[in-house]
Protein backbone atom coordinates (compact mmCIF):
# COMPACT_ATOMS: atom_id res chain seq x y z
CA UNK A 1 0.00 0.00 0.00
CA UNK A 2 2.62 2.40 1.15
CA UNK A 3 4.66 1.48 -2.84
CA UNK A 4 1.32 2.29 -4.22
CA UNK A 5 0.85 5.50 -2.34
CA UNK A 6 4.57 6.48 -3.27
CA UNK A 7 3.88 5.85 -7.20
CA UNK A 8 0.84 7.79 -6.97
CA UNK A 9 2.47 10.78 -5.15
CA UNK A 10 5.61 10.59 -7.35
CA UNK A 11 3.04 10.94 -10.86
CA UNK A 12 1.29 13.98 -9.28
CA UNK A 13 4.36 15.56 -8.71
CA UNK A 14 5.73 14.71 -11.89
CA UNK A 15 2.23 16.10 -13.37
CA UNK A 16 2.60 19.51 -11.09
CA UNK A 17 5.83 19.52 -12.55
CA UNK A 18 4.80 19.57 -16.18
CA UNK A 19 1.96 21.94 -15.23
CA UNK A 20 4.58 24.68 -14.44
CA UNK A 21 6.95 24.10 -16.88
CA UNK A 22 4.53 24.89 -19.92
CA UNK A 23 2.10 28.32 -20.13
CA UNK A 24 -1.13 28.27 -22.05
CA UNK A 25 -1.46 31.44 -25.29
CA UNK A 26 -3.93 31.35 -27.52
CA UNK A 27 -3.09 32.45 -31.68
CA UNK A 28 -6.37 33.90 -33.39
CA UNK A 29 -6.97 31.35 -36.87
CA UNK A 30 -10.08 33.89 -38.04
CA UNK A 31 -12.00 36.54 -36.17
CA UNK A 32 -13.85 33.98 -35.01
CA UNK A 33 -11.79 30.99 -34.74
CA UNK A 34 -9.27 30.59 -32.56
CA UNK A 35 -6.49 28.13 -31.18
CA UNK A 36 -5.49 27.54 -27.80
CA UNK A 37 -2.66 25.67 -26.65
CA UNK A 38 0.39 24.98 -24.39
CA UNK A 39 4.18 25.70 -24.68
CA UNK A 40 6.98 25.07 -22.69
CA UNK A 41 7.90 27.93 -20.61
CA UNK A 42 11.77 27.44 -21.40
CA UNK A 43 10.98 27.69 -24.99
CA UNK A 44 7.61 29.35 -26.44
CA UNK A 45 8.03 28.22 -29.90
CA UNK A 46 7.39 24.56 -28.84
CA UNK A 47 3.77 23.14 -28.41
CA UNK A 48 3.28 21.14 -25.29
CA UNK A 49 0.38 19.92 -24.04
CA UNK A 50 -3.59 20.15 -24.76
CA UNK A 51 -4.24 22.32 -28.52
CA UNK A 52 -8.25 23.14 -29.23
CA UNK A 53 -9.06 24.92 -32.03
CA UNK A 54 -12.70 26.58 -31.00
CA UNK A 55 -15.17 28.17 -32.71
CA UNK A 56 -16.70 31.81 -30.99
CA UNK A 57 -19.86 29.67 -29.87
CA UNK A 58 -17.18 27.41 -28.02
CA UNK A 59 -17.28 24.84 -29.87
CA UNK A 60 -14.03 22.73 -30.71
CA UNK A 61 -13.35 21.98 -34.22
CA UNK A 62 -9.75 20.41 -33.93
CA UNK A 63 -8.83 18.63 -30.12
CA UNK A 64 -5.44 16.99 -29.65
CA UNK A 65 -2.25 16.40 -27.25
CA UNK A 66 1.04 18.38 -28.19
CA UNK A 67 4.45 16.20 -26.77
CA UNK A 68 7.44 18.86 -27.31
CA UNK A 69 6.19 19.88 -30.89
CA UNK A 70 4.75 17.10 -31.87
CA UNK A 71 1.06 15.68 -32.27
CA UNK A 72 0.50 12.95 -30.09
CA UNK A 73 -2.53 10.46 -29.40
CA UNK A 74 -5.67 9.98 -30.97
CA UNK A 75 -6.98 13.77 -32.62
CA UNK A 76 -10.48 14.82 -33.25
CA UNK A 77 -11.90 16.94 -36.04
CA UNK A 78 -15.27 18.39 -36.11
CA UNK A 79 -17.19 20.50 -38.46
CA UNK A 80 -18.36 23.98 -37.42
CA UNK A 81 -22.28 22.42 -36.40
CA UNK A 82 -19.79 19.83 -33.97
CA UNK A 83 -20.37 16.78 -36.20
CA UNK A 84 -17.32 14.60 -36.01
CA UNK A 85 -15.37 14.76 -39.25
CA UNK A 86 -12.12 12.60 -38.44
CA UNK A 87 -10.24 10.77 -35.92
CA UNK A 88 -6.49 10.60 -35.97
CA UNK A 89 -3.92 8.39 -33.93
CA UNK A 90 -0.38 10.14 -34.40
CA UNK A 91 1.06 7.38 -32.16
CA UNK A 92 0.01 4.58 -34.86
CA UNK A 93 -0.30 6.94 -37.89
CA UNK A 94 -3.52 5.58 -38.38
CA UNK A 95 -6.75 7.09 -39.43
CA UNK A 96 -9.38 5.28 -37.27
CA UNK A 97 -12.32 7.55 -38.41
CA UNK A 98 -13.91 9.64 -41.78
CA UNK A 99 -17.01 10.46 -41.97
CA UNK A 100 -18.74 10.04 -45.27
CA UNK A 101 -18.20 12.95 -48.25
CA UNK A 102 -21.68 14.89 -48.98
CA UNK A 103 -23.63 17.06 -51.12
CA UNK A 104 -22.60 19.72 -49.32
CA UNK A 105 -19.04 20.08 -49.67
CA UNK A 106 -18.63 18.57 -53.14
CA UNK A 107 -15.46 17.07 -53.18
CA UNK A 108 -14.75 14.79 -55.92
CA UNK A 109 -11.59 12.23 -56.65
CA UNK A 110 -9.82 11.37 -60.12
CA UNK A 111 -7.45 9.14 -60.21
CA UNK A 112 -4.18 8.53 -62.66
CA UNK A 113 -5.06 4.75 -63.20
CA UNK A 114 -8.37 3.43 -64.73
CA UNK A 115 -10.73 2.36 -61.87
CA UNK A 116 -12.15 -1.48 -62.83
CA UNK A 117 -15.97 -1.88 -60.91
CA UNK A 118 -14.29 -4.73 -59.03
CA UNK A 119 -11.54 -2.47 -57.60
CA UNK A 120 -11.25 -1.45 -54.27
CA UNK A 121 -10.36 2.14 -54.02
CA UNK A 122 -9.52 4.32 -51.09
CA UNK A 123 -9.57 8.20 -51.84
CA UNK A 124 -7.09 10.93 -50.93
CA UNK A 125 -7.60 12.10 -47.35
CA UNK A 126 -6.50 15.82 -45.45
CA UNK A 127 -5.49 14.83 -42.35
CA UNK A 128 -7.33 17.31 -40.20
CA UNK A 129 -10.70 16.88 -42.00
CA UNK A 130 -12.74 18.37 -44.35
CA UNK A 131 -13.02 21.61 -42.84
CA UNK A 132 -10.17 22.11 -40.13
CA UNK A 133 -7.43 20.85 -42.36
CA UNK A 134 -8.22 22.93 -45.54
CA UNK A 135 -8.08 26.26 -43.59
CA UNK A 136 -4.74 27.34 -44.90
CA UNK A 137 -5.61 26.53 -48.90
CA UNK A 138 -8.45 29.27 -48.16
CA UNK A 139 -6.13 31.95 -46.61
CA UNK A 140 -3.62 31.10 -49.56
CA UNK A 141 -5.85 32.32 -52.24
CA UNK A 142 -5.84 35.57 -53.25
CA UNK A 143 -7.60 36.60 -56.18
CA UNK A 144 -5.41 38.81 -59.21
CA UNK A 145 -6.07 42.53 -59.23
CA UNK A 146 -6.37 42.31 -63.47
CA UNK A 147 -9.45 40.33 -62.89
CA UNK A 148 -12.28 42.35 -62.14
CA UNK A 149 -14.77 41.82 -59.35
CA UNK A 150 -16.83 44.57 -59.83
CA UNK A 151 -18.24 43.85 -63.10
CA UNK A 152 -18.14 40.34 -61.76
CA UNK A 153 -19.57 40.24 -58.41
CA UNK A 154 -19.14 36.68 -58.32
CA UNK A 155 -17.06 34.21 -60.10
CA UNK A 156 -19.17 30.80 -60.15
CA UNK A 157 -18.39 27.40 -61.66
CA UNK A 158 -14.94 28.02 -60.27
CA UNK A 159 -13.10 24.49 -58.98
CA UNK A 160 -9.93 23.81 -56.70
CA UNK A 161 -7.88 21.45 -58.25
CA UNK A 162 -5.31 19.97 -55.68
CA UNK A 163 -2.41 17.37 -56.75
CA UNK A 164 -1.86 14.59 -54.35
CA UNK A 165 1.19 12.54 -54.97
CA UNK A 166 1.14 8.50 -54.19
CA UNK A 167 3.21 9.53 -51.52
CA UNK A 168 0.61 11.47 -50.20
CA UNK A 169 2.26 15.11 -50.64
CA UNK A 170 0.47 18.11 -52.34
CA UNK A 171 2.17 18.74 -55.64
CA UNK A 172 0.10 21.31 -57.26
CA UNK A 173 -3.02 23.76 -56.18
CA UNK A 174 -4.71 25.04 -58.85
CA UNK A 175 -7.77 27.10 -59.36
CA UNK A 176 -9.62 26.75 -62.53
CA UNK A 177 -11.20 30.54 -63.43
CA UNK A 178 -13.70 31.14 -66.43
CA UNK A 179 -13.17 34.29 -68.25
CA UNK A 180 -14.39 35.63 -71.06
CA UNK A 181 -14.02 33.35 -74.36
CA UNK A 182 -12.63 30.47 -71.75
CA UNK A 183 -10.54 29.73 -68.91
CA UNK A 184 -7.87 30.90 -66.62
CA UNK A 185 -5.71 28.54 -64.58
CA UNK A 186 -4.02 30.09 -61.73
CA UNK A 187 -1.08 28.17 -59.68
CA UNK A 188 0.01 28.90 -55.89
CA UNK A 189 3.07 28.66 -54.70
CA UNK A 190 2.45 25.37 -52.50
CA UNK A 191 5.94 26.30 -50.57
CA UNK A 192 3.93 29.58 -48.91
CA UNK A 193 2.38 26.52 -46.82
CA UNK A 194 3.58 24.58 -43.79
CA UNK A 195 4.77 20.99 -44.27
CA UNK A 196 1.83 19.87 -42.37
CA UNK A 197 -0.33 21.45 -44.75
CA UNK A 198 1.25 19.39 -47.37
CA UNK A 199 0.55 16.03 -46.38
CA UNK A 200 -2.04 13.95 -46.92
CA UNK A 201 -2.91 9.92 -46.59
CA UNK A 202 -2.39 9.15 -50.15
CA UNK A 203 -5.66 7.37 -52.65
CA UNK A 204 -4.48 3.66 -53.35
CA UNK A 205 -6.25 1.01 -55.98
CA UNK A 206 -6.63 -2.29 -54.88
CA UNK A 207 -3.91 -1.33 -51.77
CA UNK A 208 -1.59 0.30 -54.23
CA UNK A 209 -0.44 4.17 -53.61
CA UNK A 210 -1.40 6.06 -56.90
CA UNK A 211 -1.72 9.68 -57.75
CA UNK A 212 -4.79 11.67 -57.02
CA UNK A 213 -6.73 15.33 -58.19
CA UNK A 214 -9.21 16.54 -55.56
CA UNK A 215 -11.69 18.61 -57.13
CA UNK A 216 -13.50 21.06 -55.19
CA UNK A 217 -16.78 23.20 -56.93
CA UNK A 218 -15.91 27.17 -55.34
CA UNK A 219 -16.80 30.22 -55.97
CA UNK A 220 -15.06 33.83 -55.19
CA UNK A 221 -17.27 36.86 -54.13
CA UNK A 222 -16.92 40.56 -54.67
CA UNK A 223 -14.53 40.79 -52.54
CA UNK A 224 -12.38 37.87 -54.11
CA UNK A 225 -12.77 35.66 -51.26
CA UNK A 226 -12.77 31.81 -52.30
CA UNK A 227 -15.71 29.79 -50.77
CA UNK A 228 -16.09 25.89 -51.65
CA UNK A 229 -18.14 23.32 -50.21
CA UNK A 230 -18.95 23.15 -46.61
CA UNK A 231 -16.24 25.73 -45.50
CA UNK A 232 -18.52 28.83 -46.54
CA UNK A 233 -18.92 29.26 -42.79
CA UNK A 234 -14.95 29.14 -42.28
CA UNK A 235 -14.99 32.27 -44.87
CA UNK A 236 -17.27 34.26 -43.31
CA UNK A 237 -15.78 34.50 -40.42
CA UNK A 238 -12.53 35.56 -42.20
CA UNK A 239 -14.28 38.34 -44.47
CA UNK A 240 -15.10 40.00 -41.43
CA UNK A 241 -10.97 39.84 -40.67
CA UNK A 242 -10.85 41.56 -43.53
CA UNK A 243 -13.27 44.44 -42.86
Amino acid sequence: MKTICLITFSLLISSVCIAQATVEQAEKLTKKITAFYHVLQADPKVKHGLYQARHDKNMALASGLYENDKRVGLWHFFDYQGNLLQNFNYDKNVLTYEALDDQVNGFKYFFDKTVKATDTVTKPIKIGGRYFGYLNYMTLFKLPKEFDTESHPSYNLITVELLVSPGGHLADYIIHLPVWGGKKDLSFNIDMLSEEDKVFIPATINGEPVSARIIIPCSIDGRGNLTFGILAKVLESMREDSN
